[in-house]
């Protein structure tokens, strides 16, 4: 099993942030119930309260009680100008003169309690009137107040009202993006709670102070918050296994291993994996279970431990085999350069209607195409066919549909690769044969049937494999092959079947090569004048089979197109030759017509010419024999194939040249020459088609060295 490689994995643990970071999480708190959504609280209080106070909010009862105190307790004490000061600010309902005096205090000096429910009270009004960042900085000064009278008049200040205070002054400052200024009061909340209600209480500020510094991407802040929300939660027996505590474990373990990424020591590598591990211990049955499981595999992967992903992999496969979690794991192994396990394989076939549906595998040709070759050499029908379709409407290139079937072809499943291809070919509508497939939805939602990448790699692919057959069937049950696209209705339905102009043209010589040949000059006429084709090759295949079953003005026309395409060619320096291969069809059409003279003038200056290739030289040499042998010259024929294999690579028509010289040696009686034109032959080029024929000629060789009658034919 190959190992995910460092940038999967930073995909796997980024993938669980955002996860984490949307995930919605139910928190309680003083005023009720709150909801979370991203790291933004919200709670069901009136349209219209601030938002910045919408995270934890101090209970009605809570609030009284603590600015309750100090005013019984300031009876008792000799006033101080400092809380006098500041009441008479908030009597006067002058705000900015009372935040301006709580700015003034100096938390060196001795404060009282009365002062402390002073700069409480104009901390609430701040939240009233939405001044929230003068809110969070006046909650922050009677926090730091409060630390120091808890040290230093405990017996006056109870521990349980300083916690109020401390998660008012962490909520109203988390809600303002100061993180690690809320995690400071919190952790005093925290340290000091001897209640269950007030570790509950604390559990759930802590939640909100770890989202928002998620959502600043304050990781260290973030795990700190989890880690002690953990420990507020385990101290309230109601929540000691509620979806609270079960977030707070799973965001601890992802800022470990986010903070393992980054450091990238086993020791941190190891931490985070034992937080991974006790989040799935304690909540195996977890709605986030499966993306827990992909970060184990993350960790186990960075610490080199094959065994241990194998083990995480196979639970994550057989306990959550449709979530978004599994989806990644064979996302990551198909992009991987190792061969997949039999367990991916059969998951793949299993669960395809999942994986295809799945918004993580949209466009992921690696899964694709692994899917479909593990269900084409399993003999999985319905896995074939769906996987074949999606990647049919996906592989706009072909690149991946030509790999697939060279594969298939390669591993010994040509019956597969055959299946697969002419479905390809063809542009088979699914729904016709079953509307409610997973195919027939896949294609009616795309729009179309195959892009025409792939329809051209199912061309391709049956050319090369000789396959001519299949694809001439398939041309021939193509609607629409021969129409013009003169209509919006036609044009639409040539891009839905992905039937390209190459389609077209490998359509035409399929039928040329199974001998249907005027069908093929009909198809090759549309491509040219319906479809504008005007690229040299498609002008001559058309001149060629124009010149070959076309009527003789016909084929003058299209080999004059074709001329004029190759002069163009030669003059723009890229058709060395091209103007050969014009002449050699005129050539043809000339002895076509019994003018052997002229034609034999035309095949000569193509031998002479320095431009043409050998292979054309060596033909139209060979042609020069063939003119004479039609005439009955055979003296001159043979001496025409005899000039054939001095003219060099162009093996296959030496090998022509030999069996037309000894078929003309016989002619003149002289089958001892014959024999050695034969026997060349097949010793030299026994794998050319001319071979068999040699054969068959030695063979009807009588023992005194005459042929028998009736034996020989051109």
């Amino acid at each position: 099993m190959a190992r995910t490689d460092q940038s999967s994995h930073d995909h796997l643990t980024s993938r669980w942030h955002w996860r984490l970071a949307s995930a919605e999480h139910r928190v309680r708190t003083w005023g009720g119930l709150v909801k979370s959504r991203g790291g933004v609280e919200q709670d069901r209080q009136a349209p219209g309260t601030p938002r910045h106070f919408r995270r934890v909010r101090i209970g009605a009862v809570a609030l009284c009680i603590l600015l309750a105190v100090p005013a019984a307790v300031s009876r008792a004490e000799s006033p101080d100008t400092t809380a006098t000061n500041l009441i008479a600010a908030v009597d006067s309902e002058d705000l900015g003169a009372a935040v301006a005096a709580v700015a003034e205090i100096d938390l060196r000096d001795q404060q009282s309690l009365r002062t402390l429910a002073a700069v409480v009270r104009i901390a609430r009004r701040c939240e009233q009137e939405q001044r929230r960042d003068d809110a969070a900085e006046i909650y922050h000064t009677a926090s730091a107040i409060c630390e120091r009278l808890v040290g230093e008049q405990a017996d006056e200040l109870a521990v349980e009202k300083a916690d109020v205070i401390w998660n008012a002054a962490a909520s109203s400052l988390t809600a303002n993006g100061r993180h690690a200024d809320a995690l400071r009061w919190a952790t005093l909340a925290a340290e000091s709670a001897d209640q269950a209600s007030t570790s509950s209480r604390t559990g759930d500020t802590l939640l909100a102070i770890a989202a928002g510094a998620l959502d600043s991407d304050d990781k260290l802040t973030a795990g700190k918050a989890y880690r002690l929300a953990v420990e507020m939660f385990s101290n309230h027996a109601s929540r000691q296994a509620g979806p609270d505590i079960a977030t707070a474990r799973l965001g601890y373990a992802w800022t470990l291993v986010m903070a393992a990424n980054d450091s990238g020591s086993p020791e941190h590598i190891q931490k985070s994996l034992d937080a991974v591990q006790k989040f799935l211990d304690h909540h195996p049955d977890h709605s986030d279970a499966p993306s827990a499981l992909l970060l184990k595999i993350s960790c186990q992967t960075r610490l080199d431990d094959e065994e241990g992903v194998e083990k995480t992999r196979a639970a994550l496969l057989n306990k959550h085999p449709r979530s978004s979690a599994t989806c990644e794991v064979v996302k990551t192994a198909c992009g991987s350069d190792g061969e997949l396990s039999e367990q991916l394989r059969t998951y793949l076939i299993e669960q395809h209607d999942y994986v295809l549906m799945s918004p993580l595998v949209a466009g992921d040709l690696s899964i694709l195409q692994a899917g479909l070759m593990a269900a084409a050499s399993a003999g999985a029908p319905d896995a074939e066919v769906a996987y074949a379709t999606a990647l049919s409407l996906i592989d706009e290139h072909g690149k991946v549909a030509t790999e697939t079937l060279h594969q298939l072809h390669t591993d010994g499943h040509d019956a597969a690769a055959q299946r697969i291809a002419m479905g390809w070919l063809t542009a088979r509508d699914e729904s016709q044969r079953s509307p409610d497939s997973l195919s027939a939805r896949m294609q009616t939602k795309s729009g179309k049937l195959v892009t025409g990448g792939v329809r051209e790699a199912a061309c391709r692919w049956a050319g090369r494999t000789g396959q001519w057959s299949m694809l001439a069937m398939a041309a021939e049950e193509e609607p629409g092959l021969y129409e013009r696209q003169n209509t919006e209705a036609a044009k639409q339905e040539t891009v839905a079947r992905g039937r390209t102009l190459h389609v077209k043209r490998l359509f035409a010589e399929a039928l040329l090569q199974n001998g249907k040949t005027a069908r093929s000059l009909k198809l090759w006429e549309h491509i040219v004048d319906d479809d504008g084709a005007d690229d040299f090759a498609t002008l001559l295949r058309l001149a060629e089979t124009a010149t070959e079953v076309g009527d003789i003005p016909q084929a003058k026309t299209r080999i004059a197109a074709a001329r004029a395409a190759a002069m163009q060619s030669d003059r723009d320096g890229d058709g060395a030759g091209s103007v050969a291969m014009t002449d050699l069809l005129s050539a043809s059409l000339e002895i076509r017509e019994l003018r052997f003279d002229r034609g034999r003038a035309l095949l000569e200056q193509i031998v002479r010419s320095g431009r043409a290739e050998s292979d054309l030289r060596g033909r139209a040499q060979w042609m020069i024999g063939e003119t004479f042998f039609m005439q009955e010259n055979f003296h001159e024929a043979i001496t025409a194939y005899r000039q054939v294999e001095g003219i060099g690579d162009c093996d296959q028509w030496t090998a022509a040249a030999l069996v037309q010289a000894g078929k003309s040696f016989e002619q003149l009686g002289r089958t001892r020459e014959a024999t050695i034109c034969y026997s060349a032959l097949v010793s030299r080029f026994g794998d050319s088609p001319h071979a068999n024929g040699a054969r068959r000629r030695l063979a009807a060789m009588t023992t005194d060295g005459t042929s028998s009658p009736g034996t020989l034919r051109r």
